[in-house]
């Protein structure tokens, strides 16, 4: 068995490739692609917003923005991914879609600011397929095929409150539990039947608990002084994920029987994640954001051993909403929202000494559905990555899609 697993190792050194694969490779790295929201409003808004409070929205960066929730809310969400991926031979381009999540919120009380909300939704994302094609110099020069394949990612099951300060300084918090599986297979095949085919699958599944604290500070724009600027606002949210307890399993299959050669249980330390930003609003109609996100990736490690491909994440992000003032007599155009962001990112992945870059671009809008009801679309456009150093250079393209609906449940009466 392990003359079978050298000579795989060996076949890699030495075969000439050809690249093809259906979504980023980078994904094959610690726990995938850090999803930071879910819903098409925040990524309409360059992912940012974590200093906002808003009535007609449940949003995920910071649990203390449901303070001002006046209706029982329910979101969904989902999205449709493009990815054009380039090496210095070959480009391709694939697409999928996935459930993004859902949330639902209700207000308890309008006086102390206390928001209730939960939901379930996606943490981080797996999903690639490398091909090679190359001649063994151990097989009698037999020609084969490689394929790399991984799947899955982290999920998270939330629920949190909020609650305003006697001096308007709002605060929330969430309890959240995290489970997920992440599967990788490797397969190899050979035109001279000679040799037998192998198919190696490695498995993990991840289960634990985190929380995430945050606070948006008062209304700061009274000092100021100011006719035009309004609703300015700090906000600050922190992520903090327990060690989550892993089982693992490494499947040997040999052609037709298959041979569990390794299982067990161990840790997988995910870092925290911190979240700054400011908002602001101009003339009631304009809002600004400008977050800043750091997650120190070099700290994760599982069973105790770091990667080498992974280093801290450091993205700023700035996002415009545009928020018409309207009456009984404004038309459907004239009550759209519209959205727009930019971004910059360092993200996580290091691969051969270079720090992956990614570079965004983002738009969207809400239109009206009713009163309290809009269909929300998000577009965004990233590219991440080079063709220099045998690199992959990734063009993403995304476009979220989500129902936010308002009813009122609870209506307590008055004495």
């Amino acid at each position: 068995m392990m003359k079978f697993k050298s000579v795989i190792f060996l076949i890699t050194l030495f075969s000439a490739c050809v690249f093809a694969q259906s979504s980023s490779t980078y994904t094959r790295y610690g726990i995938g692609d850090m999803n930071y929201t879910y819903s098409a409003r925040s990524l309409s808004l360059g992912k940012t917003g974590v200093g906002m409070i808003n009535s007609n929205f449940v949003e995920s960066l910071n649990p203390a923005s449901w303070a001002d929730i006046k209706l029982t809310r329910f979101e969904f969400s989902l999205v449709l991914n493009g990815v054009q991926l380039s090496d210095k031979s070959d480009s391709r381009f694939y697409t999928d879609a996935e459930f993004k999540g859902f949330t639902f919120a209700f207000p308890i009380s309008e006086k102390y600011g206390i928001g209730f909300a939960a939901g379930l939704i996606p943490y981080s994302r797996i999903s690639y397929e490398i091909k090679e094609t190359g001649t063994s110099v151990l097989a009698d020069s037999s020609e084969y095929s490689l394929n790399y394949k991984g799947s899955g990612g982290l999920t998270k099951l939330f629920l949190g409150a909020s609650y305003r300060t006697p001096f308007d300084l709002i605060i929330g918090a969430s309890a959240e539990y995290y489970f997920g599986r992440r599967k990788y297979v490797s397969t190899i095949d050979f035109s001279n039947t000679t040799y037998s085919s192998g198919e190696y699958e490695l498995d993990y599944r991840s289960t634990g608990f985190g929380t995430t604290f945050g606070i948006i500070s008062q209304d700061l724009s009274g000092f100021l002084n100011s006719e035009v600027i309004s609703n300015l606002r700090l906000g600050v949210s922190i992520n903090v994920i327990s060690n989550l307890s892993t089982d693992s399993s490494l499947t040997i299959n040999p052609k037709s029987s298959a041979d569990t050669v390794v299982s067990g249980n161990s840790d997988m330390k995910i870092p925290y994640r911190l979240i700054t930003g400011l908002t602001l609003q101009l003339s009631k109609k304009y809002t600004f954001n400008l977050d800043y996100i750091f997650q120190p990736w070099s700290n994760y490690s599982f069973n105790g051993i770091k990667s080498e491909n992974l280093g801290d994440v450091s993205r700023i992000g700035l996002g415009f909403e545009y928020f018409p003032k309207t009456d009984i007599s404004s038309s459907k155009w004239e009550q759209i929202i519209w959205r727009a962001g930019l971004s910059y990112e360092t993200t996580q992945y290091v691969i051969n000494g270079e720090n992956i870059k990614q570079y965004s671009v983002f738009g969207g809008f809400s239109i009206p559905l009713g009163a309290a009801n809009t269909f929300d679309l998000g577009l965004q456009y990233s590219i991440r990555g080079t063709t220099d150093l045998d690199l992959v250079k990734e063009n993403f393209y995304k476009i979220n899609v989500g129902l936010s609906f308002g009813e009122l449940w609870f209506l307590r009466n008055q004495y």
